[in-house]
């Protein structure tokens, strides 16, 4: 059987409920699909341990809430299920009624609820997670040279500078995720390119580009009276800078990174913040650690950080890869099917079912997150080969465990 580390219990108050749908007029900076943001709000699930969560419907089928709990995740008894976005803000209202309250993981432009009915106050999100602040967050010289300008003089010094390649980031106070903020700049094209990508942000940061040999998300819980760092995973992604996914394999980002991921977890306990956090880290071939970015809330990363030792224990292996979003060829019953069998041989480990025929879109196949585990990355990449066969369309990784 396998247990999460930490949940959300252990962080936020026990009248807390967990409410991760983002808003549909907040996705600036975030995923525009329709599977995404309903996706996103069963993601917490297996982070809840006793804390009720309001989710998409489709994300809590019968059968797939059996399926985790076979697999011996503590999930809350009072696991409500909304239809749309109109029935999640019915949902949320009548639990605000009821004197819990509410916790969000992504800022909106208008709030579900007062602020004094938050676990985190929606300014504080919003604080934290605006990229212009991340000086303030972390030690000096920390992280890489930046500059935070109104967009269009950010533009300008881009494109003058000379100074390629260079990473244009959003400075918002609205929820960001999964590289949909950030492009990387190698030429004055690229700018202009960016320009069109980035248009509607006011504030841009421009920042150096640092050649890193590896990145990591270094997770932590950050609770009233207490911060624990739960580990690192490694993080995998594209030439364009965008997340792919991770691989947790006993790396170390090194105690120079770690400090800082300190640092930051602090500065944010100070400021009133309760949850996951994750600071993003890269270490250069001369041996220098930076820290890039900071997500004040569940990461990509965070289940599989908490769940690491105990698959090790469990199953002897220690190297896992994480999938998400992961397309099923086949119906709903089948994908659990083949997640159990999957599971039974010790390879896989489910940590999401969503069956997509909910939603009345186009596309019907289901999906689901999952970790894939081995005991070296040759074993993992083997298993991911063998859900290729099964039907799973899980993404290519561009690289193994400590190569780039």
């Amino acid at each position: 059987m396998l247990t999460q580390a930490v949940t959300l219990t252990e962080l936020w108050p026990a009248d807390s409920v967990i409410v991760q749908r983002p808003a549909d007029d907040s996705l600036d900076w975030l995923p525009k699909a329709p599977t995404w943001r309903e996706r996103s709000s069963v993601v917490p699930l297996m982070l809840s341990g006793s804390l009720p969560i309001i989710c998409h419907e489709a994300g809590i089928m019968p059968a797939g809430l059996e399926l985790l709990r076979d697999c011996g995740f503590r999930l809350p008894a009072e696991i409500m299920g909304f239809r749309n976005a109109e029935h999640m803000r019915e949902l949320v209202a009548d639990q605000v009624r009821r004197g819990r309250k509410i916790g969000i993981t992504y800022a909106r432009r208008h709030l579900l609820a007062p602020p004094e009915a938050h676990v985190n106050h929606p300014a504080t999100i919003a604080y934290l997670n605006d990229k212009a602040n991340l000086a303030e967050l972390l030690p000096p010289d920390s992280f890489p040279e930046r500059c935070v300008l109104p967009a269009r003089a950010a533009l300008s010094v881009a494109r003058a500078g000379g100074r390629f390649p260079l990473v244009l980031k959003v400075a918002s106070r609205l929820g960001t995720a999964a590289g949909a903020d950030v492009v990387i700049c190698s030429t004055a094209a690229d700018v202009e390119a960016a320009g069109r990508a980035l248009a509607a942000a006011d504030r841009l940061v421009v920042e150096a580009y640092v050649e890193f040999t590896s990145t990591w998300c270094l997770s932590f819980a950050v609770g009233e009276n207490s911060i624990t760092y739960l580990g690192a995973a490694e993080q995998i992604c594209d030439e364009r800078g965008r997340y792919l996914g991770n691989w947790c394999n006993g790396t170390d980002p090194g105690a120079e990174a770690i400090a800082s991921g300190w640092h930051a977890a602090r500065a944010g306990q100070a400021r009133g913040y309760r949850g996951f956090f994750g600071a993003d880290a890269g270490r250069t071939e001369s041996g220098r650690a930076y820290v890039f970015d900071l997500n004040y809330r569940n990461n990509g990363s965070t289940p599989q950080v908490l769940l690491r030792d105990s698959i090790t224990r469990a199953w002897d292996a220690p190297v896992t890869r994480n999938c998400f979003g992961v397309v099923f060829n086949g119906t709903y019953d089948e994908l659990i099917a083949q997640l159990r069998s999957f599971f039974s041989r010790r390879a896989v480990v489910p940590l999401l079912t969503f069956d997509t025929k909910q939603l009345g879109t186009a596309d019907t196949r289901p999906f689901c997150n999952l970790l894939v585990a081995g005991r070296d990355p040759q074993s993992v990449n083997a298993v991911t080969a063998a859900l290729g066969q099964a039907g799973f369309e899980v993404p290519a990784l561009p690289c193994t465990p400590g190569s780039r």
